[in-house]
């Protein structure tokens, strides 16, 4: 027995959703713009993401303005003027599909 509970409702609109939530280090700094590393691995990664909003751990919010170099660095311009021991966040969500008892194994074995 792994755990106990009990199912409130049942609704197969539901959504369940994981998050997750990638990092960054400013590198050079400069008023409002930074470059930042460490976030992603490649230049077609900055691209994929660029609609999405930044947000520092300091509050500031940002977006990703253009790639720099080949190795994953961007430049990021946010709403404030940014320091260098910052931290730059980028919130994604994922949907996530219940994993259901498959009805034709007698034990309950999860697929």
């Amino acid at each position: 027995l792994l755990a106990t509970g009990s199912l409130s409702a049942i609704d197969p609109d539901r959504i369940v959703l994981k998050k997750a939530i990638l990092t960054g280090i400013p590198i050079r700094v400069r008023r409002k713009v930074a470059v930042v590393k460490h976030m992603f691995h490649q230049t077609l990664d900055v691209r994929w993401f660029k609609p999405a909003e930044l947000v520092t751990k300091h509050g500031l919010r940002g977006v990703v303005k253009e790639p720099v170099g080949t190795h994953g660095l961007f430049k990021a311009l946010f709403s404030g003027p940014i320091t260098q021991n910052d931290t730059v966040l980028l919130v994604l969500y994922k949907r996530v599909f219940p994993k259901l008892p498959d009805p034709d194994s007698a034990g309950g074995d999860v697929r």
